[in-house]
């Protein structure tokens, strides 16, 4: 049986103009200077909207002024590489109404043997620069309502976290502090005393640990090299590792100057150093390593010889209070499960991120990545 062919779609002039006009986005062309050379009527209305003149009018004039630079940047981009590129900007209505968009800027070639409109040099080459304005404004409104109740719900979370946690706290002072006003010997009442000022010690802990990861202010002028903070961090704490009957091993190699928080990056790594201690109570090895991880990024991995990590906690493992210690009570001095939160608040506001795995050989490793340019 005989299979019927299509015949092939003719693409005229025509198709391409009812193509133009039914995108749904303001599109425009422009040559290499930017200049306006065609567009479709969502487009005009937009420069129109504007007060944009139809003379010479350039893409750059229906953006704010901020975004000017960005724009020439990106266009002289397609421009010379020839490669896509997109730009975030925002423009505002008549009504005063502020959309957001996303503009998509791709070059246009000249077909092979044809002179390119825009006054090429040669076969086949760039003919303009077609720019494509896609309204995101509903899908970043969707976006930010989303983060708005994640940060809600996690607030809640905190705040019924830090409520129970004070609570037992204060319940253990309220009670021994009962039994103190009942004892009849200075001894029983110096052993409950102990216990009092444990709580309250336990309470100033908390307190501190929600401060560092709530506030994490990173000053220019408290900015110091990666390498000079870790290092001086270990020659202060490595007499202390070695009582505990921990050896550390430090396994460095060059990385370029990666500027970070001297403070905050003190508390990242008294933070993850006591977890793998505690990890250790009869001591064992503890590997720092330093290196580049690729052009953009260098990585610092602390890594033990302890049990590792269940991997039911994988998941929870940087939440806050979240902790496989047990809860706080009386007599404990366990952490309150701030640690590792805090240190992934710290990383992230460095622009950085953090990760933990099992090492094969036994013990969890720690890795983070921070960027060569925190910048960016």
């Amino acid at each position: 049986m005989s299979k019927t062919v299509a015949p092939p779609l003719q693409l005229d002039a025509a198709f391409f103009e009812r193509l133009f006009e039914g995108a749904g986005l303001p599109v425009l062309a422009c040559d290499r200077s930017g200049r306006v050379v065609a567009w479709n009527s969502l487009a005009e209305r937009l420069f129109r909207s504007r007060g944009c003149a139809a003379e010479d009018v350039r893409v750059r004039d229906v953006l704010p002024p901020e975004h000017r630079a960005d724009f020439d940047a990106c266009f002289r981009s397609v421009v010379e590489r020839h490669q896509p590129t997109e730009l975030r900007t925002r423009i505002a209505g008549p009504d005063g109404e502020v959309v957001e968009y996303a503009a998509w800027l791709t070059p246009i070639f000249a077909p092979p043997g044809q002179a390119p409109a825009a006054g090429g040099e040669g076969r086949g080459d760039l003919e303009c620069v077609c720019v494509w304005f896609h309204d995101i404004t509903a899908r970043l409104q969707a976006r930010r309502g989303l983060r708005k109740r994640e940060r809600l719900t996690t607030l809640g979370a905190l705040a019924g976290a830090v409520a129970h946690h004070y609570n037992n706290l204060l319940c253990s002072i309220a009670t021994s502090l009962e039994f103190a006003l009942n004892m009849n010997t200075v001894t029983a009442m110096r052993r409950v005393l102990r216990r009092t000022a444990d709580a309250v010690a336990r309470a100033t802990q908390l307190t501190q640990q929600l401060l560092a990861f709530a506030q994490a202010d990173h000053r220019a002028g408290d900015l110091a090299d990666l390498t000079e903070v870790v290092l001086q961090y270990f020659d202060r704490h490595e007499a202390e590792l070695r009582d505990r009957g921990v050896r550390l091993e430090l396994r460095w190699s060059h990385i370029p100057f990666v500027p970070v928080p001297r403070d905050q990056f003190a508390v990242v790594l008294d933070n993850l150093v006591r977890n793998a201690v505690e990890a250790m109570p009869q001591g064992g090895v503890l590997t720092v390593g330093l290196q580049r991880r690729d052009e953009n990024a260098v990585t610092l991995t602390i890594a033990d010889t302890g049990p590792g990590i269940p991997p039911e906690h994988m998941e929870r493992l940087f939440e806050p209070f979240f902790t496989t210690r047990g809860a706080l009570g009386a007599g404990q001095t366990r952490q309150a499960g701030m640690g590792l939160a805090v240190v992934h608040g710290l990383v992230s506001e460095m622009r950085g991120t953090i990760s933990a795995a099992n090492k094969p050989e036994g013990g969890a490793c720690f890795e983070i990545a921070l960027p060569l340019d925190p910048a960016r």
